[in-house]
């Protein structure tokens, strides 16, 4: 395993900071995806990432409801 994903996995876990870590992680994918270079990989990443997130939050929503 990565450092990075070994700290970013022990940060989810732990949540000692005023923001939910998902939340900012969350933001900065987006950010990425917004204002990185269209086409290149880092930015299809970050914006395939933020998507399935968003799908998954409205599945979950529509199921609660139903």
């Amino acid at each position: 395993m990565s450092i990075a994903k070994k700290i970013i996995l022990e940060e989810l876990e732990e949540q000692t900071h005023p923001e939910r870590v998902e939340d900012v992680i969350f933001w900065a994918l987006e950010y990425y995806a917004e204002n990185r270079k269209q086409g290149t990989w880092g930015e299809t990443i970050a914006y395939s990432i933020k998507q399935r997130i968003l799908d998954e939050e409205k599945a979950e929503e529509q199921n609660r409801l139903t």
